[in-house]
């Protein structure tokens, strides 16, 4: 068997660039700090593409075990209306820096922290 070192680009944003273009919906406590470094390290960029790619489901709900295990270790407190839009903007950023698009169409969840979640398409 032949091992085979596959390799592509991942696009992160900075913090910088998130407040840039959501103005209305800024990175400014240190619970949205931690959302944002979770959401927006590299394995968990590639892996929620890859989960998107693999199963047709909106990132979120990758990002929603990561998240739930950040509240089960107490790194964060309970999120409130306000933080879990900011989720999903984040997402929306990293997502659409990648080459993904919105669909328009959400994911509806029955449990767990989000209620819906946008579906994303490759460009």
């Amino acid at each position: 068997m032949k091992s085979v070192i596959a390799t592509y680009e991942i696009n992160q944003p900075s913090l910088e660039d998130y407040n840039a273009k959501y103005v209305r919906m800024p990175c400014n406590t240190k619970i949205k700090e931690a959302l944002f470094d979770i959401i927006s390290t590299p394995k968990n960029i590639n892996e929620a593409i890859i989960f998107t790619t693999s199963t047709g489901s909106s990132p979120i709900a990758y990002y929603e075990n990561k998240i739930q295990d950040a509240l089960d270790s107490g790194s964060i407190p309970s999120l409130n209306s306000h933080e879990k839009q900011f989720v999903g903007s984040v997402t929306c950023m990293v997502m659409e820096n990648n080459g993904w698009k919105k669909t328009g169409r959400k994911q509806r969840f029955s449990k767990g922290i989000f209620k819906s979640a946008e579906i994303y398409v490759k460009k």
